[in-house]
Order: structure tokens, then sequence, then C-alpha cells
């Protein structure tokens, strides 16, 4: 490893730079870890003696009921609390005392060498990139201290999932021992409050467009419980990356299932289809009705998203939001979704007077029910998405 920059930066064992600000920040999310704790310090405190730097390490205690926070003022840590139990709200915590110009994340429990971390700051500082995460897969490696269930199936699953709908090229979404630029962690602003905070972090590098690399490392076997609960911890990321992805849940399902609805309602209004002299009607009507219906609720949900996105994340530069919201105001969604509710009840009161003329005969065009029925309820959707969109109050671009 060159540590040129390194000692440049702090050109003695320990000494503290002129503004009297940390190099780096080691934090440590803390739960009842007086096993490890004392370990992990040590090990922190002699890489930055054994490369020159001086460094801080942030111990945040989630609730410990044990000898945790003490053992870590008595070598001494900054040590922080948070009393709102979860991996990520300990990390949250940590992060907003830390003072460093680079952030380094890993747990107390002694279980990853950090002994690595000039490793991972070599490439922060050196090779210039802005997110730097362990990983326990790199060529084809797998850590046999990783329960089997994780190691074979959910890690690599969640991993293969997280590429797919984001465009990323990580070999191990959930290792725990990372490093990053201040710069970085501040466009990431990560807000998960569990297990998933380490699935944010990589979801929101990638959509940063940050540059990434990934690091070797392994697993050492855990001494004391672990916080890790599989199958609810494995749920609340895949819904997080669900949520985060808008385009490919709820943009592209929704826009195509709306368009087929319209299609549908077309062929069968314009009589396109024959079939040994009759033409397709009433269940096939029901059929647009219900893509339409569908599409456009999902469609909606996903501009919910999208809109989530654009004003609080990464897609503030995304001109198709801009202009449409530029030209879409509060008073156009009411005013549109009125006019298809008022087509809707038209079609439907002819309908009916029709229906009731003939004194209750058969209808010639019973299509036009579900037509109605598809202007009116998309309609409501629409004055309804329209309030909803106007009160989350969006930040809009300067």
């Amino acid at each position: 490893m060159v540590i040129g920059t390194l000692c440049t930066r702090s050109p003695q064992p320990h000494s503290k730079p002129a503004d009297n600000l940390p190099l780096v920040s080691v934090v440590l999310p803390c739960l009842n870890e007086e096993q490890t704790i004392g370990t992990c310090i040590k090990k922190i405190q002699d890489t930055f003696r054994r490369i020159g730097i001086y460094g801080e390490i942030i111990v945040c205690d989630n609730g410990s009921v044990d000898k945790s926070a003490e053992i870590a003022k008595s070598l001494s840590a900054h040590l922080v609390y948070q009393p709102r139990r979860g991996y990520g709200n300990a990390y949250l915590k940590g992060f907003r005392h830390a003072k460093g110009l680079y952030l380094v994340m890993a747990d107390a429990d002694d279980t990853y060498d950090l002994n690595q971390i000039p490793d991972f700051l070599d490439k922060l500082i050196n090779e210039n990139y802005d997110f730097v995460t362990g990983t326990r897969y790199l060529n084809g490696y797998q850590d046999k201290s990783m329960p089997t269930l994780h190691r074979y199936i959910g890690n690599p699953l969640l991993t293969a999932i997280l590429n797919r709908l984001f465009g990323t090229n990580y070999t191990d979404v959930y290792c725990g021992f990372r490093a990053f630029t201040r710069r970085a962690y501040d466009r990431i602003e990560p807000i998960s409050p569990g297990m998933e905070f380490n699935l944010e972090l990589a979801i929101n590098a990638g959509r940063a467009k940050l540059k990434i690399a990934e690091i070797p490392t392994k697993l050492h076997p855990r001494k004391g419980e672990s916080k890790l609960r599989t199958f609810s911890d494995g749920w609340r990321s895949l819904k997080m990356m669900l949520l985060y992805c808008p385009n490919t849940v709820f943009l592209w399902p929704g826009l195509t299932l709306l368009v087929l609805g319209i299609l549908t309602h077309l062929i069968v209004l314009l009589r396109l289809v024959h079939h040994q002299g009759r033409t397709l009607s009433t269940p096939t009507a029901v059929f647009a009705t219900i893509f339409s219906v569908v599409g456009f609720q999902i469609l909606s949900i996903g501009l919910h998203a999208k809109t989530y996105s654009w004003s609080r994340r990464f897609d503030r530069l995304n001109h198709t939001l801009i202009k449409f919201y530029r030209h879409t105001r509060l008073e156009v969604g009411l005013l549109l979704g009125l006019v298809m509710v008022l087509i809707g009840i038209i079609l439907l009161s002819v309908t009916v007077v029709t229906w009731l003329q003939s004194k209750f005969s058969l209808l010639s065009h019973p299509d036009r029910v579900a037509l109605a029925a598809t202007f009116i309820i998309i309609g409501f959707n629409v004055i309804f998405t329209s309030l909803f969109i106007s009160a989350m109050s969006m930040k809009r671009p300067k």
C-alpha cells in the first residue's frame, strides 16, 4: 500500500493536524458487545499509530445493558448514545458526531479484520475512490464464518437483485466493513433505521454515481449473540429495493397495463376483431377496464415514488419530471380528473336512459358501460392523486 499521502497529512505518529480535526473517523455501533468492543478499539488505535495518522473512534451505544459503554470510555473512545434501537439508527447517530474527512464503518463484534483499515484509506486517498466496501465473495471466495443460509442463498440473491435493479456490480452488498469520504456520505444521505442501512448505502452510492471499489475481507467467527434476523431483515431489504426503483417496479408495469387497457377498449368499441360474424363485447370490455384501472393505479404509485426520489434523493436533474411538474399543477390535475368523471357519467347516463327507453332489452353497445366505469374510476384517481402529490410539498430545483 502507498501511504505517502497519509504520512504527508500527519507526519508524526498520532499527531494532530493544524485544524485539530481527525483525518479519519471509525464508527462502531454497539449493543452488548463487552466481549469484543475493547479488542476492536485497541486494534483501531494500533492501526492509527502504525500508519501515523490522527483518527477518532466513535462508539455508538444502542442500549447496552452490559459493560460495553464502560469499556469504550476506559479506552478513550468517543462514546455517544442512541436510545432508538436499530443498526441504522446507531450508525446515523455515530456519523452525525464524526469529524473526520474520511469515514469508516465496522461492527463491534470483532468479526472484521480492522487491520485492513489502511487498505480502505489507500483506495480513498491515493486512488480517489468515493466509496469502498469489503466483500466476502470476490474472486469466488465465500466466507465459511457466514451462516450457510446467508452464504449460499440470502446474500447472493439480494446482491443479484440489487445489481439487476440498479445497474451496479457488487459481489457482497451486506458486508458491514466500509469506508467513504464525507462528501460521499452526504451524497448518499441514508435514512434507514435497521439492518437495511447497509443495503441503502450500496444502492445510493450507485445512484449517486460514486466511484466504487471492493476489497476482499474475511469474516471471523462471532462472539456473542447475533443481532441479524434472517427472514424479517431479508424482507425489509427486498422491500426497500423495490421502493427505490420506481421505474422498474411501478412505472413500466403500470404504463404497460394502462396502454393495454386503452387498446383493448378501442378494439372493442371499433369492432376491430371478428370471429364467426361476432365481435368482442362485454367480457372483453371488462378486462379492458381492469387493465386500465389497475395500470393507472400502479402508475400513480410509481409517480409518488418517483416524486419522492426527485425531491429528496438523486433524481433532482430529471428533466422529464421537472417539465412535468412545471406544467402540471394541482388545478390541472383536478380539472383533468373532473372532466374524466363527467365523461364517464355522461356515457353511463346515456346508456342507462337508452336501456330504460328500450324497456330493459339487451343493449346494442354494452361495452360502453365498461368504458364509462373506466373514465369514472380513473378520473377520481387523478383527482386524489393530484391532491396527494400537492400535499407532499416537494422541494423543487432552482
